[in-house]
């Protein structure tokens, strides 16, 4: 199993001690928030963490097409990976509350898999083709940066699944760790591996979620609850047949009482995130207890997962995952 961390970046001490930490521990990736104007500039961060590990790999999770054009976005992720000597992956979603926050729009599906198109284009070392007015058009292509770069993309509708499908190397699939719920995610993910011509073993299915490791299981479980109200909130404006029935008015209420204004950890009433939702959404307990849901997901055949610990105490949950819950997966 590799595991991969979620962090914000706040500074650049931050960055290299997580960096430093990540590595020694045996993580595979640190990928950087786009928290728009709250972090610091994802693709700066995974260049500084860089430059203090040598196998660790470095993504983002996930920047937009709302702020930088996608030829902006190549150039930056390549230009990262040259840093980086060939460890970086571009992480990529239609837009969630970073977007909102500032009142734009999430990236209509359709321009995001034109985007998409665009920037695995030049990724993979290949000219597009752009409009010269009267000239009628020309190519262009990207002459800098190392080459290829993966891209990754964030993604829980079905819809958004497809496109991932067809265009990603790698899914951030950020639907949580319920087996049934990844089954259907494969299948929306496949589809759209056929419509480009891949197959699902093309792709590297990353599901993402919360942890929180703590020697006493139930306060790791109620430290956690806060956090995972985005990650549920997101999903659910998606789609909610994911939702088995009996669990429905448990979310309809969660949904509905959701305040995305707020901070992070204060846009929902924990009170409202069920049972349902924690084990959904969050790894969770003590490191034994943790281990053995990673060892189920493993039997499910996923080998790579993306991991974000609550901030308040994040150090703290990366050191006891690393000495305790990894080696005991």
């Amino acid at each position: 199993m590799r595991f991969s961390l979620h962090s914000p970046a706040f500074s650049a001490a931050q960055v290299t001690q997580r960096a430093v930490t990540a590595e020694e521990f045996g993580f595979y990736g640190l990928f950087f928030a786009d928290g728009h104007l709250l972090n610091l500039d994802p693709f700066q961060a995974m260049t500084v963490g860089a430059s203090s590990t040598t196998q660790l790999h470095f993504g983002i999770a996930a920047t937009t097409m709302a702020y930088r054009d996608p030829t902006a976005l190549a150039c930056s992720a390549a230009s990262a990976n040259e840093f980086a000597q060939g460890r970086v992956m571009l992480g990529l979603g239609t837009g969630d509350g970073s977007t909102y926050r500032l009142g734009r729009k999430a990236t209509k599906l359709v321009d995001f898999a034109a985007g998409l198109h665009t920037i695995r284009t030049l990724l993979q070392g290949h000219a597009i083709e752009v409009p010269r007015g009267k000239e009628g058009s020309g190519t262009v292509a990207l002459t800098v940066g190392q080459l290829p770069v993966p891209i990754y993309v964030a993604a829980v509708g079905p819809r958004s699944l497809r496109v991932a499908g067809r265009y990603a190397d790698g899914i951030i699939l950020a639907t949580g760790f319920d087996l049934d719920v990844l089954e259907w995610a494969r299948a929306q993910i496949e589809a759209g591996a056929k419509d480009g011509g891949r197959t699902l073993s093309d792709i590297d299915i990353m599901l993402a979620g919360m942890i929180c490791v703590d020697h006493d299981g139930p306060r790791a479980r109620n430290h956690v609850r806060g956090r995972i109200a985005n990650r549920a909130h997101h999903n659910f404006r998606f789609t909610l047949e994911t939702v088995r029935a009996e669990e429905r008015a448990g979310v309809k209420t969660f949904m509905d009482a959701f305040d995305i204004s707020k901070p992070m950890e204060q846009r929902s009433d924990p009170a409202l995130i069920t049972d349902y939702l924690l084990q959904r959404f969050a790894i969770a307990g003590t490191p034994l207890e943790c281990a053995a849901r990673i060892r189920t997901l493993s039997e499910a055949g996923i080998s790579h997962v993306l991991l974000t610990p609550p901030d308040s105490n994040f150090d703290e949950v990366v050191d006891l995952w690393g000495r305790k819950v990894i080696p005991a997966c």
